[in-house]
């Protein structure tokens, strides 16, 4: 099809490995992978470059790949006037956090797939996301906007230079945002709450009105509120949104795992890809739900989704792929929608009747037509509609289930991409330890230690970590979010092991990313290849990086009293405090590191024999309590490596003892579980 290209029938993107940019190494557009021969092509031709950025899992990236990037004609106008560029956002983050920054700038909103138009150096000078072939009453079609930009750049380059200069100075301005604004300590949670009580939605759970997402830092927020005011109204907002959530067509009610987003209020029609950062928050978050609430349906829930994740998103090496796609055979969402009468045929008699009460199932459907399973009903009462235990109940829904799966398994399965990311396995070890802590569930535990050896093996050189196998690159969510991980693997083992292991990629994360002029982490090496060094104070979808990487300074430095980890976070807090005093909301992650610094800490410290049943009841009481703002360290008799401060004075007892310390004024000491919970519920209160 080119002269320089040696595989017939495809673009350049045939030589790279995402699976995205593999599935567009057919398309007649002649694409480029991001690379500097972009950027000389672009000015040795004079044409301007033409980006797109997107995702394998991504509905509307494969409806625009389909109307436009397989077209002949759009092809043709793209491979004669531009140089264009396909990049895969899970792939390159910081490309993506970037020119995201630009489209929202441009456009005024964001989203996938994100189409941006730039100058040979870089600099956007116009950008929007999805466009369609055929104009409509919201958008002009692509070729219009082809057309537009052609005529712009031939007629007037010199406006089109100006204005490209402006959004990159509007994007210096956005990365570098700075203040030596003080916080005022009541003002800000009177903020957060203010703010919370403006959007959430009371009647049917989570924040705003539609699309819905679970916006999982937000909900630990009310949570962590609840314990700080003992106030349950913020608990019943979590678990009205937890409960929405876990009963909508938001959770796939058959084979487990959370999709995107809901696009109704009521969390019943889902955009159907599941991401795995999403299920790796999420188990992470009802973790903690359940060791406050210890809710059976939160239990049940967090068994499902973990479920999920074991069989059908890890690979024989225990890491997990990043998603799996909306769409199947073609269409955006088949594969988990169920006709009326399709379900009648498939199941008996009784079992549909059951089916029908249970899931909401109806001749209209809830989307073209067609099912979406959610949960109508409770096991109880069906039990009581249906005269029969909660057992048989259980059982009969199991074997519908296994029928209704059986049934899908000869139909296209949405696709699977493989990839794997560092940053949101992290996310997942994080999630597994947590669930571990609340359930003793050993398999959990086992896993997240699996997939943390696993990652040292395949992830790892050295001092190194990179963001995805098969690529040198990482990202400063690769090691905040691996550092973290780390400290809740030592949390749940107390092996001083992986206490080394987060010090050193702590360490790692400070030499590569932080920077001591600017006060900040930012999102890239001083490597990049990119027109501006991103950094970010937000969280749009997973948490703020650099809001974690210093919530890991503060935690390693309550442990070891290294001054230099206290430093980074009276810094990051420093520079982040205006942008934190004016949207808290916004910035939760920084809010929930906020509430750690002001809040009341709890040490934790455990001395003398690990292998006594006290020392094994204590760690169990302990990991199971939702007990905010703590840290928990152990002595190791055979292992004297991590000698942490909070050890002084108290190692020299063999007895199994546990010390509960808050702000520093300790108990006294606690040899027995009576004991030892009594203080627990006079420092931090009982849950639920």
């Amino acid at each position: 099809m080119f002269k320089d290209d040696p595989l017939k029938n495809k673009n350049k993107l045939a030589f790279e490995k995402s699976e995205y940019l593999l599935q567009h190494s057919t398309n007649p557009v002649n694409w480029y992978p991001w690379s500097e021969e972009v950027f000389q092509l672009s000015k040795k031709l004079n044409l301007p470059i033409f980006l797109s950025i997107g995702y394998s899992s991504c509905h509307w990236c494969h409806v625009m790949e389909k109307e436009s990037f397989q077209d002949k004609f759009t092809a043709d106008i793209l491979n004669k006037n531009f140089i264009s560029v396909k990049v895969d956002r899970e792939e390159r983050p910081d490309i993506d956090s970037l020119y995201m920054a630009a489209v929202q700038m441009i456009a005024g909103s964001g989203g996938w797939p994100a189409t941006l138009f730039l100058n040979e150096k870089g600099m956007p000078f116009f950008a929007g996301t999805y466009f369609p072939a055929k104009p409509n009453s919201h958008y002009p079609s692509f070729t219009e906007v082809l057309a537009k930009i052609i005529e712009i750049y031939s007629r007037d380059k010199e406006s089109v230079y100006k204005h490209s200069e402006l959004v990159y100075e509007n994007l210096k301005k956005y990365f570098t945002q700075s203040s030596t604004q003080k916080i005022k300590v009541h003002n800000l949670y009177d903020k957060m709450s203010d703010e919370i009580n403006n959007i959430f939605d009371y009647e049917k759970g989570g924040f705003g009105i539609k699309p819905k997402f679970p916006e999982v830092s937000k909900l630990e927020i009310l949570l962590k509120l609840s314990k700080r005011y003992n106030h349950d109204d913020y608990l019943d907002m979590a678990q009205l949104s937890l409960g929405s959530m876990i009963t909508g067509g938001l959770f796939d009610q058959l084979r487990g795992g959370f999709s995107r987003y809901s696009t109704d209020r009521a969390w019943k029609i889902p955009h159907f890809e599941k991401m795995l950062y999403d299920n790796g928050l999420l188990i992470r978050l009802l973790s903690i739900s359940y060791q406050i609430t210890k809710n059976k349906e939160i239990l049940i829930n967090i068994k499902q989704n973990i479920s999920f994740l074991l069989k059908e998103m890890k690979n024989d090496k225990n890491l997990f792929f990043s998603s799996q796609d909306a769409d199947s055979d073609g269409e955006e969402g088949k594969f988990y929608l169920w006709d009326y009468h399709q379900l009648e045929t498939i199941l008996s008699k009784d079992e549909f009747t059951m089916v029908k009460k249970l899931w909401d199932i109806t001749p209209e459907g809830d989307l073209d037509g067609k099912n979406i399973l959610s949960i109508k009903s409770s096991i109880k009462d069906i039990s009581e509609k249906f005269n029969k235990d909660v057992d048989s109940i259980n059982k009969s829904i199991e074997l519908v289930k296994s029928k209704m799966i059986s049934y899908k398994e000869k139909e296209i399965k949405p696709n699977i991409d493989k990839k794997i990311i560092l940053s949101w396995n992290s996310l997942v070890i994080s999630g597994l330890c947590k669930s571990y802590d609340a359930t003793e569930n050993q398999i959990y535990l086992d896993q997240a230690e699996n997939t943390t050896y696993s990652i040292m093996k395949n992830l790892t050189k050295g001092k190194l970590l990179f963001h995805s196998i098969g690529y040198s690159q990482s990202f400063l969510e690769d090691y905040s979010y691996f550092t973290r991980a780390l400290l809740d693997l030592y949390n749940s083992t107390l092996s001083s092991k992986w206490y080394h292991l987060a010090k050193n990629f702590c360490d790692e994360t400070i030499e590569n990313f932080w920077d001591e002029k600017e006060k900040v982490f930012f999102d890239t090496t001083e490597m990049s290849d990119l027109i501006l060094r991103p950094r970010s104070f937000y969280d749009p979808m997973m948490p703020n990086a650099a809001a974690i990487a210093a919530s890991n300074c503060y935690k390693l430095y309550r442990m070891n009293n290294e001054q230099k980890y206290f430093s980074i976070v009276n810094k990051s807090m420093e520079k982040v405090s205006p942008i934190l005093t004016n949207s808290p909301l916004d910035t939760p992650n920084w809010f929930l590191l906020y509430s750690e610094l002001h809040d009341d800490n709890i040490d934790i410290v455990f001395t003398g024999d690990r292998e006594s049943d006290y020392f094994r009841e204590a760690k169990k009481l302990i990991l199971s309590t939702y007990i905010p703002n703590s840290i928990i360290v152990a002595n190791d008799l055979d292992d004297n490596s991590f000698d942490s401060p909070l050890f002084k004075g108290r190692t020299n007892n063999k007895k199994t003892t546990v010390y509960l310390c808050k702000n520093n004024v300790c108990n006294l000491p606690a040899d027995d579980i009576e004991l030892l919970q009594k203080q627990i519920n006079n420092e931090i209160g009982v849950g639920r």
